[in-house]
């Protein structure tokens, strides 16, 4: 059974709907004469197909899955693609520009099997990382895609495995690019933009087309557009922005890098014994939070930071009793761990609680955001040092983290592009489309 088949006829009619009427209105990005093949917006593909199907948009700086869906206990993420014409071709799937330094060596001295075996393994831990940042299987997540003809969509689906690197063969070198395939799937790299594209085509016995859509494209898009505004504007609410978002950076913001015993590699400090060997817990860490945050978004974490904490300052009572800020961290991968801003400044964001318990009894500490941040997602060995420039290289060097503005109790968490907190700071835009994990 294919994916769509799993979504009801309601919703399927509904996503089948917001295409047709984007489809229509094609004429307001004609720029050149000929004929009239329906355009369709990918970052709107993925904004109707979230909403029709009652699912998540995860795509983070282009990671390798667009949209999550969940059927109970199964978690499917789902890349989401659309291109002209519903002939065999190939299309970009992944950039690799931050490695470009280890793979063009191996073209250099003309070892085109371990090019090929070194771009399909980079493509693969990508892969694997975001499974476990969403929480995904390896065998059940798919592409969606629109091919687009004169007058019509074309939805298909296929497959979305990792490559089988035990099997790789047919390798083909030009100036230009490096192509083989798995026995699956065919690929290509392109030297000059790095980039790995994919052969799709309804033949192969992964590949359904789910529904053919016949687009009616209005001859006159802007009088349509511009007489419905004025008819049914004021008979629509106004969106009204209820989401609190922010980021942090996983970095000291006042050296510009990971501190070797603290933030991200607290876990390297002193012992918690004074004059002990012992090491302090694996994966044990904190994200930084820069006083010049807590004096621009004094609200995000509670009711005024800075109140909050001269009521820590003025306790005297026990230790176990004295107020913290507290809440829940809700990972991508559907995991909730509770956490809390603390130590001196309200420098640290941690996870830990005094009460609750994993599944094994213990209680949650300060590793279970490390677990998930440095091992599940980014790959860290074990007790190896971050730095600033692995973090990059991964694509990585801040957090997203969004709430409801009406509630303190679940904060939202998730990585975001090289360089988003420092913009974040200066009001500039993040950009989505920069390269990550």
């Amino acid at each position: 059974m294919s994916i769509w088949e799993r979504y009801d006829s309601s919703q399927q009619n509904m996503y089948l709907h917001y295409l047709k009427a984007y489809g229509a209105l094609s004429g307001l990005f004609k720029q050149k004469a000929g004929h009239m093949i329906p355009y369709l917006d990918s970052k709107f593909q993925e904004t109707i197909y979230a909403k029709s199907f009652e699912s998540e948009n995860v795509d983070i700086g282009n990671t390798p899955h667009d949209i999550l869906s969940i059927f109970g206990n199964e978690r499917v993420g789902i890349g989401i693609k659309t291109w002209m014409n519903s002939t065999p071709s190939y299309q970009k799937v992944m950039q690799l520009k931050r490695y470009k330094s280890e793979i063009e060596p191996l073209f250099t001295s003309s070892k085109f099997e371990d090019a090929a075996t070194k771009i399909s393994n980079l493509k693969n831990e990508k892969m694997l990382s975001d499974y476990s940042r969403l929480g995904l299987s390896e065998d059940e997540n798919i592409y969606h895609y629109v091919t687009r003809d004169k007058g019509k969509f074309l939805l298909q689906e296929s497959a979305y495995p990792l490559i089988n690197t035990n099997n790789l063969r047919n390798f083909s070198f030009s100036d230009t690019s490096l192509s083989w395939d798995d026995g699956l799937k065919e690929y290509k790299y392109t030297l000059g933009d790095s980039q790995i594209w994919q052969k799709f085509s309804n033949t192969y016995n992964d590949t359904a087309i789910l529904e053919q859509v016949n687009i009616e494209i209005i001859e006159d898009p802007f009088t349509f557009l511009t007489k419905a505004y004025d008819e049914f504007f004021d008979k629509y609410s106004i969106i009204e922005d209820n989401i609190y978002e922010i980021f942090l950076p996983l970095y000291s913001y006042q050296t510009g890098e990971v501190q070797e015993k603290s933030g991200l590699n607290a876990w390297n400090a002193a012992s918690k014994n004074k004059g002990s060997s012992t090491l302090r817990p694996l994966n044990e860490i904190y994200i930084p939070i820069p006083r010049v945050f807590h004096k621009k978004f004094p609200d995000f974490f509670t009711h005024n930071i800075f109140e909050f904490e001269k009521r820590q300052q003025l306790y005297s009572g026990s230790k176990e009793n004295k107020p913290q800020i507290r809440f829940h961290l809700q990972l991508p991968n559907g995991q909730k761990i509770p956490a809390l801003v603390t130590q001196e400044n309200m420098k640290a964001l941690q996870s830990g609680s005094r009460t609750e318990r994993r599944s094994d009894g213990t209680l949650y500490g300060q590793s279970d955001l490390g677990q998930w941040l440095l091992i599940n997602v980014l790959q860290l060995n074990e007790r190896t040092l971050v730095t600033r420039e692995w973090l990059q290289k991964k694509g990585t060097d801040s957090v997203r983290l969004w709430r409801d503005k009406k509630d303190y109790s679940i904060i939202n968490i998730d990585f975001a592009p090289v360089g988003s907190f420092e913009k974040f700071m200066k009001e500039e835009a993040i950009n989505e489309d920069d390269n990550l994990v």
